[in-house]
């Protein structure tokens, strides 16, 4: 698998939008430390946009102390112009749950401790090599549909700007959906699916949407658009694509248990349930797209008795979590799901030392059964418990191995 070691030397360029004044001296610790990075500090979100727009950098930093929608329509417009750009939080969040909970959407990390020079710079030089991973030529030749790169669900762009809007009720959040008949008979029929694990059947949209939530309804549209996107091949008999998007439902569903028992933010459990809902979509795309060639990865794993994603490497030069990371990136979905989707199989390859969306999703993964496997070789991932002690986790395997029980037992049973 590709390494995601820190990048070479080189020129970053950095701005930070600082209208408080908290941080006057924080660019010269990081000037000190990367003295071939260029670090320039705004008072004012319009001139630090103005400057964007002649020349954007690699990173942008926000105080923690910003608040209002201005200034995150203002981040919002520089991903626009530079979608694959690096955004980060400086300093503990101290705003509301909601407020937190978009800032997680919208940015790669959040620093609570600005003055750790050496984990911040640590952190940019491996998101900027995730970043180079996602966007190569191969990868989205490789994910073009007819020679043509996919363009996201309308309706998950809806509902982004839905929920980035602070008038927004179930009502409105229906009536996007409903605008599509069949992915709303689509969503119906998945929340009401023994997957889903509802107490009482749900007949209405507006009524998904209460229980559910926004995030998570927009998670499966999302995933049920990709699976129209890429179906399979009519001579496909190797494994279901139905069966791998039930599974991912599980794997979703418990990614978002084990988040809720670490106490992590409500923000980090959502980006995980849509990781898990998103992890394997790659396989589908390698499947659809090439089905012939997935057939000797298969058979190359068997032979070999490899795991997946190194089969699918050496047989394509590219695994699954990088091709549906790329498919996401594209589609602007929220960094650390893409960073996710993309390490799930070897989150080693992290750098993080704290719970990550990606940690929930591996876990999730590793424990709820394949869709398919044969004598050694499976198609989920393996736990890394090396991983799970880097960051302080390896005491809570008991007990996210108890809460995957049930949805194993689901698997096993379907």
């Amino acid at each position: 698998m590709t390494e995601v070691a820190a990048t070479s030397q080189k020129a970053i360029n950095l701005m930070l939008l600082d209208p408080g004044g908290d941080f006057l001296s924080w660019t010269h610790q990081l000037s000190k430390a990367e003295p071939h990075w260029q670090v320039d500090r705004f008072d004012d979100p319009q001139m630090l946009l103005a400057r964007f727009e002649l020349k954007a950098p690699d990173a942008v930093f926000l105080s923690s102390s910003i608040r209002g929608y201005a200034e995150l329509n203002v981040l919002n417009r520089m991903i626009e112009l530079k979608p694959d750009l690096l955004r980060f939080q400086l300093g503990p969040s101290i705003h509301s749950n909601q407020s937190i909970t978009q800032r997680l959407e919208l940015t790669h990390r959040v620093f609570a401790q600005p003055n750790d020079i050496e984990t911040i710079c640590t952190t940019i030089k491996y998101l900027l090599k995730i970043t180079q991973l996602v966007k190569r030529p191969a990868i989205r030749q490789f994910i073009s549909n007819q020679h043509q790169l996919p363009a996201v669900p309308g309706v998950y762009l809806e509902l982004t700007h839905a929920l980035n809007s602070d008038t927004t009720n179930a009502k409105n959040i229906a009536s996007i959906i409903q605008q599509d008949p069949a992915l709303a008979a689509k969503l119906i029929q998945l929340v009401n699916s023994s997957y889903f694990g509802m107490p009482r059947e749900i007949s209405q949209i507006p009524e998904a949407v209460s229980i559910l939530g926004i995030r998570t309804l927009r998670g499966l549209a999302l995933s049920s658009r990709i699976s129209s996107t890429y179906p399979p091949h009519k001579r496909w008999k190797y494994f279901s694509f139905e069966r791998i998007n039930q599974r991912a439902l599980l794997v979703a569903r418990l990614a978002k248990d084990i988040c809720q028992q670490a106490k992590v933010s409500p923000g980090i459990a959502e980006q995980a349930f849509l990781a898990g809902l998103l992890q394997d979509i790659g396989i589908l795309v390698m499947a659809s797209q090439n089905p012939s060639d997935y057939l000797k990865v298969l058979q190359y794993a068997v032979k070999e008795k490899k795991p997946l994603h190194l089969a699918e490497k050496k047989i394509t030069g590219l695994y699954h979590g990088e091709v549906g990371a790329a498919l996401m990136a594209l589609w602007n979905i929220p960094p650390r799901v893409v960073e996710a989707i993309l390490l799930h199989p070897a989150p080693h390859l992290s750098t993080d030392t704290d719970f990550q969306p990606l940690t929930a999703v591996h876990v999730a993964d590793a424990l709820i059964p394949p869709v398919w496997q044969h004598k050694h070789t499976k198609m989920n991932n393996q736990l890394s418990e090396a991983y799970l002690e880097k960051i302080g986790y390896l005491s809570s395997l008991h007990h996210w191995k108890l809460l995957a029980h049930d949805y194993r037992a689901m698997m096993k049973a379907s």
